[in-house]
């Protein structure tokens, strides 16, 4: 114990005055804080303070303390997309393949996304939970005319991340799918961050290797045709798949 150290090489009665002024320590069981003092006998309850001696010093451990408070998980950009034309005849007669060209898009519902191909997920929770980024594709309408077939092949690259460790998206290959509710009824995920991966700021990119690919319609109307893409962020990672087992 500490008070055996103060009072090594010190006569009784002198002894039993460094004693005095040394806090009692409480028992294993009840002790609540470490160091020299407990919470019940420290320097804010013995007035004369601990005593230094010629053999022993008088020693007392503190605490410093802060706070981190919590942030939000938030999708800060999403990209439009923007096709390269295409003529009536080509659709028609084949199923032509549109590059993703640079530049924004002029129509359409959505009105979210940038013409800078940029995504852009930033997580300070403080939780490491993970999350998950969804994204699915609408059908392709101009008027009252739609398309009958359509795959967007979605080629989304890594940019920067705060946590190295987090995983690059995924290339997609999204087809026209239904809505129920105003929202996608089966999308995908483009970027999954696991448990411990994903904190900060995550940036990516739709790159210019993303191209549609038209199914032949010779029914095809003239017209600029717009797709709504559906994008999601959810807090947690995706669930991976089970994996089959065999069973002897």
């Amino acid at each position: 114990m500490r008070a055996t150290k103060l009072m090594s090489g010190l006569s009784s009665g002198v002894a039993l005055a460094v004693l005095a002024l040394t806090p009692l320590f409480a028992s294993a069981a009840t002790t609540t804080t470490t160091g020299p003092g407990t919470s019940s006998s420290n320097l804010t309850t013995v007035s004369d303070g601990y005593a230094a001696t010629s053999t022993g010093n008088a020693e007392a451990q503190t605490n410093a303390e802060f706070t981190v408070s919590p942030g939000s998980l938030t999708l800060n950009q999403v990209p439009n997309i923007a096709l390269g034309s295409v003529s009536v005849k080509s659709i028609a007669t084949g199923s032509p393949n549109l590059p993703l060209v640079a530049g924004n898009t002029t129509g359409g519902a959505g009105y979210d996304g940038n013409g800078n191909s940029d995504v852009n997920v930033t997580d300070y929770r403080g939780d490491h939970a993970g999350w998950t980024l969804t994204v699915g594709m609408g059908p392709f309408t101009s008027g009252t005319a739609t398309v009958s077939s359509a795959s967007l092949a979605l080629d989304v690259s890594k940019g920067a991340t705060d946590n190295t460790s987090t995983s690059a998206p995924m290339t997609l290959n999204l087809t026209q799918g239904t809505t129920t509710s105003g929202w996608i009824s089966s999308p995908q995920t483009v970027w999954n961050a696991d448990a411990n991966t994903g904190e900060g700021s995550n940036t990516a990119t739709a790159e210019p290797t993303s191209s549609l690919t038209l199914g032949k319609q010779p029914t095809i109307t003239a017209g600029t045709y717009d797709a709504t893409l559906y994008w999601a962020l959810q807090n947690a990672p995706a669930a991976a798949p089970a994996s089959s087992t065999t069973t002897p």
